[in-house]
């Protein structure tokens, strides 16, 4: 008989061992198989879960399952008849045409007649019509070539038959052959090919051994004659429902795994002299649909046997009275579960990266699926996530893979502590009335310190620390996220920001920003002579430049002059006595102070950045105290001032008068008022030709006469020499001569 060997796919028995589910794989091995084998593998997980290691105990199941159509094989016939010049085939016709009408619309018939040559009159077919015709059409003739007529008929059977079909050939023949091939072997060959023979003996002299050898070989049957009785008993021996018969179910186990229990008990335990065990179970027969389930209870006594898999096999006879074996697959490793994330201290602001370490061991499939539960109400389906805790605590992460086949792992589990995230600190500068947002705030002018930007993802801050100058040393501490400050002083300042949340962390953040003057006032002195020198009763003239640029309502100045200098104005305010005029550009004028040293102006405008009177000029004039006072301070202090915006700010510039007794001869000449006969600051840095005159008359003058302020000075021929050599080439005295 002919043997058919299904391979089905193989590996080491710890491939076969499924982590607390079970899997099972069926082995699809080709088309027209009849028994499906499947094997899958339970064993208890540890107690705490997480197994990685193969156990000891382990539950097998084994599952054989016949397969075919469930209303029953149809069937795929070639009738064969002998149409020599010896054939009865009026009788053959009558009983061909009794045969079909006996089976379904679902079996196909075939005709092949045959003489002194074979013939293919009508091929496979469920037309009842046309095969009826093409037997009606036979006619006798000739001799008997019936190994031809067989070969024939096995290969239409075997090129046009049906894969889920039983096969059949049904003789009407008196089994002569007397020419073409010997057709004594065909039975032989039909039974390796699954085909059945049915022989029916035609005529009066039946060469009944070689019919009935025919049935005999390929489970057929024989009739010496035609009969209804005939017609039933082949029909029913032909309606096969039956998949597989004689199966034989041998499972091997390996040396290290022992056998507890089986159930159904087996009917064959032999353990072999190289250890291995074979465990046999028999059935007679399968029917379609039918599952045969064998389980068994095993325990390894080295666990390193389980790394070895034997071939377990069953064997049948399938529904063409073929022999077949179908190894038993190895059910599915499951893979293992493994992670690992960073970083390793966790806090609620920061994303951890978690990594699929998780293997798919003996390498019988991969990992294509993962199931993550943070621990926190979600999960992710990806293979690496990345997360983030919105909350501290400690939570117990778990992953499961699974493998292409549908095999899950056991749940590795690790519990993650996530702690305190560091406030984080922000903050920017806003106008207090409008709240628009400032990168340039003004001198003086209240604004509001905005931390709202400063959040903790997990808790409160509850302190604001504020450092103005950039010195590392906090200026204000707050509980609210603003607070209102004025800068003093104009130019770059760093501005940083320290947060703590209720758990004692911190952040900081630093900004810097050019603070813009609110009112740029700068003084300028003026004196006639280098370095703001001036000389004992001389005039000073003082001016002051206003320049607002932001919108300020209302503002005020005030001057504070040195003790014993003499402000030069008018009784009534509008023009000084002598000396330069003093301007108020609007503003209000008061004296104020114990000797009136304190000057105020007081402008009632509104001033904006852009304003036509946004800048402002003050000019008054000092003159300095008489000879013998220049000991006294020259020094002037000032400031500029609002209420709204609140702003109080230094007057800048020029603040300091030197007043001296003693001037060079040179300088002397060349400020020599010589209509009035005094020093006249003012009258310029060159020396004039009636200055040369008066200088040359102190120089012929005997007894000589010192030069005016000049602390005893004579005039001399090299003083004469330098003052002529000014006086033509113009430069200024007070620089070298070219």
């Amino acid at each position: 008989m002919r043997t058919t060997n299904h391979a089905a796919r193989g590996n080491p028995l710890a491939a076969l061992l499924v982590l607390s589910i079970v899997l099972s794989l069926s082995i699809a091995v080709g088309a027209g198989q009849s028994v499906v084998v499947s094997q899958t593998v339970e064993w208890q997980e540890a107690d705490d879960g997480v197994r990685i290691a193969p156990p000891s105990l382990a539950e097998l199941t084994l599952r054989v399952l016949g397969v075919g159509p469930t209303d029953g094989y149809p069937l795929d016939c070639v009738l064969v008849m002998d149409v020599s010049a010896t054939s009865d085939l009026s009788t053959a016709k009558s009983f061909a045409f009794d045969l079909i009408d006996e089976f379904s619309g679902e079996d196909r018939f075939a005709l092949v007649s045959y003489s002194s040559t074979a013939r293919l009159d009508a091929q496979l077919t469920s037309n009842r019509t046309v095969l009826k015709s093409a037997v009606g059409d036979l006619t006798t003739g000739g001799k008997s070539a019936l190994g031809m007529a067989m070969q024939m008929a096995r290969r239409e059977l075997l090129q046009a038959g049906r894969e889920d079909s039983v096969l059949a050939m049904i003789l009407l023949s008196d089994g002569q052959s007397n020419v073409g091939i010997d057709p004594i072997v065909e039975g032989e060959i039909a039974a390796e090919a699954g085909i059945r023979i049915i022989s029916v003996g035609i005529g009066t002299l039946i060469n009944r051994t070689l019919m009935q050898e025919y049935a005999t070989e390929t489970d057929g049957l024989f009739f010496s004659r035609p009969t209804v009785a005939a017609l039933s008993e082949i029909e029913r021996h032909l309606d096969v429902d039956v998949v597989a018969k004689d199966v034989r179910i041998d499972k091997r186990l390996p040396a290290g795994v022992r056998l507890l229990s089986a159930h159904p008990m087996a009917a064959e335990i032999d353990t072999l002299s190289d250890g291995t065990m074979s465990i046999v179970w028999r059935a007679a027969e399968l029917a379609v649909g039918q599952e045969i389930e064998i389980t068994l209870e095993v325990e390894a006594t080295d666990p390193d046997a389980w790394e070895t898999e034997l071939d377990s096999v069953v064997t049948y006879t399938d529904f063409r009275e073929v022999e077949g074996s179908v190894l038993i697959p190895a059910p599915n490793w499951p893979p293992t579960a493994l992670f690992g994330y960073e970083p390793e201290r966790i806090t609620t602001s920061e994303v951890v990266a978690f990594e699929d370490l998780s293997t798919d061991l003996n390498d019988d499939g991969e990992i294509v699926a993962w199931q993550w539960d943070f621990g926190d109400g979600l999960t992710s389906a990806d293979s690496d996530p990345e997360h983030r805790y919105a909350e501290r605590g400690e939570f117990t992460v778990r992953l499961v893979v699974i493998d292409e086949w549908g095999a899950a792992s056991v749940g590795y589990e690790r519990v993650v502590t996530v702690g305190n995230a560091a406030p984080s600190a922000g903050f920017v500068l806003r106008d207090a009335e409008t709240l628009a947002e400032l990168e340039q705030p003004h001198l003086g002018v209240e604004i509001l310190l905005d931390a709202s930007l400063s959040y903790d993802l997990d808790g409160d801050i509850d302190q604001y620390g504020w450092d103005f100058d950039g010195d590392g040393v906090i200026d204000l501490v707050t509980d609210s996220s603003d607070a209102k400050y004025a800068f003093p002083e104009p130019g770059e300042s760093e501005v940083s920001l320290y947060v703590m949340d209720d758990e004692g962390s911190g952040d900081s953040v630093s900004k810097t920003f050019e603070i813009l003057p609110s009112v740029a006032a700068v003084r300028t002195i003026e004196t006639g002579l280098p370095d703001d020198w001036t000389v004992p009763g001389a005039f000073v003239y003082v001016t002051l430049h206003l320049s607002v640029n932001t919108t300020l309502h209302g503002l005020s100045v005030t001057e504070t002059i040195p003790d014993g200098w003499t402000l030069i104005r008018s009784a009534h305010g509008a023009e000084p006595q002598e000396g330069e005029i003093t301007s108020d550009d609007g503003a209000t004028f008061n004296r104020n102070g114990d000797n009136d040293e304190i000057l105020e102006w007081l402008f009632l405008d509104k001033f904006t950045v852009d304003g036509i009177d946004s800048q402002r000029e003050i000019r008054y004039t000092l003159r300095a105290p008489a000879v013998g006072s220049t000991d006294t301070p020259g020094g002037i202090d000032g400031s500029v001032g609002s209420s709204s915006p609140r702003v109080s700010l230094a007057m800048a510039g020029e603040d300091r008068v030197t007043m001296v007794e003693v001037l060079p001869v040179v300088v002397v000449i060349s400020r020599w008022d010589t209509d009035a006969e005094k020093v006249d600051p003012f009258l310029g840095e060159t020396v004039g030709f009636d200055q040369v005159q008066y200088a040359v008359a102190l120089w012929q003058s005997d007894p000589k006469i010192e030069v005016p302020t000049s602390g005893g000075e004579e005039m001399t021929l090299a003083l004469m020499q330098d003052l002529i050599a000014y006086w033509l080439t113009g430069s200024s005295v007070h620089d070298p001569l070219p």
